[in-house]
Parts: structure tokens; sequence; C-alpha cells
């Protein structure tokens, strides 16, 4: 946090501990909140923005691949980046001021050429971070599979197969599945949010014909289809 520290040694057992935390608290400390460092961290300028964010990130990872993600991000894989292009725009902007103050140098041409071609790289950079925002997301949010099909398709039984647990009920009646079953499996590193739906069909049935309209919407907001 870039703070002074005093750390306390003391004999072990509870009872010692929480005397000497008693009278530090009654001497003026106060106790941490739930990300505290972290915030000091940050305010201090010990890290920045995407680097605070990552923490909670490596906190809530639900795969490896996610942890491994979030940790380059807190040791300042993106904001190194940001930073390199920044001063990559920042040497075109001045070559730019350049040719406008001394117009006498005839460096225009020149610098015209070198402007369009920084940019150009600049914008394939630009690029490259929005496609690993994408990637990103998917480690940490999952790719919503939605599972689709007439009723007794197998979709049920599918989703239970996946998970390796009896999950969603399975029944040779028609329309068991009315609402949506949300669960997250990992496979390959890879997170899913697979998503069970009622059987598509037409129906009478207004309580079906609510879980045909759930899994139509979930079909159209789907990452993935099976």
């Amino acid at each position: 946090t870039r703070e002074n520290m005093c750390e306390i040694n003391s004999h072990g057992g509870m009872v010692v501990e929480k005397r000497i935390l008693e009278q530090c608290l009654k001497n003026g400390a106060i106790l941490a909140e739930p990300g505290e460092f972290t915030k000091r961290a940050f305010l201090n300028g010990r890290i920045d923005l995407s680097q605070a964010e990552s923490i909670i990130d490596i906190i809530n990872s639900k795969t490896e691949k996610e942890a491994k993600a979030s940790i380059n991000q807190l040791q300042g894989y993106l904001s190194e980046n940001i930073r390199s292009i920044r001063h990559e725009l920042l040497d075109i902007m001045a070559d730019i001021e350049a040719s406008i103050d001394y117009p006498e140098y005839d460096i225009e041409e020149v610098t015209n050429k070198k402007a369009m071609t920084l940019l150009e790289n600049v914008k394939n950079e630009l690029e490259q971070l929005r496609e690993s925002f994408n990637t990103g997301k998917i480690l940490k949010d999952g790719i919503k599979t939605a599972i689709i099909g007439r009723p007794n398709a197998g979709k049920s039984s599918l989703l239970n197969t996946i998970l390796k647990e009896e999950r969603a009920i399975v029944s040779d009646i028609e329309g068991t599945t009315r609402d949506t079953i949300e669960e997250f499996v990992t496979i390959k590193g890879i997170p899913l949010k697979l998503v069970d739906t009622a059987g598509i069909r037409n129906t009478q049935d207004k309580i079906e014909g609510i879980g045909v309209e759930k899994a139509l919407k979930v079909a159209d907001d789907a990452d993935l289809i099976l």
C-alpha cells in the first residue's frame, strides 16, 4: 500500500492475540474492511484500476485459465499495453506539432508517412486488445450455452450427463421442464454456462407456454446452442 507498517509478534493462542487486538483498537487502530489493502494500494498509486479489478477477478475465478488471465492483468500486462499505445500516440502528436511549428525544415511529407505507419500500428494493437477483451469475457462469464429442442428430446438428460449429477428432473412425460435451469461446468479450462430449457412446441398450457417463450429468448441470447 506504500504506507508505513508495524508488525507485532507475540506468543500464540487466541487469548493473547485477542488482547493485543483490543489494545490496538483502544489506541485508535481500526479493523480493515473487505478490500481495504487493495483500495489503499490504488489510492496511493501502488496499483492502477485495471490491476485493482483483477484482484477480485482472481478471487472469483472459476477456472485455472481465468485465474492466470487475472494474474497477468495484476502484473500490469493490460496497463503496460495501454501505456505503450499512449506513448506511440504522443510521438505522433510531437511530430505533427513539429511540422506545424517549424515549416521551414520541410519535414511534413516524412512526418505524414511516419504518422500513417504509426497510426496503422496503433490501430492493430487496439484491435488486439479488443479481441483480448472478448476472450477475457468468455473466461470470466463463461460461454452461455443453451440446450434447445423438442419435448423429450433428451435435453435434461444431456445436462445431467455433462454435470455428472441428477440436476434436472427427467421424465417420459412431455413438458416436465418448464423453467430454465442454469449450471456452470468447465471443459478443457473453458467455463460453460449451461442452460436447460423447456421443450419447444405449440401448447395450450399457459405455464408451459411461458417456459417455451423463455427458451426462445435464451436461444437468442446464447453464445452457443446445443
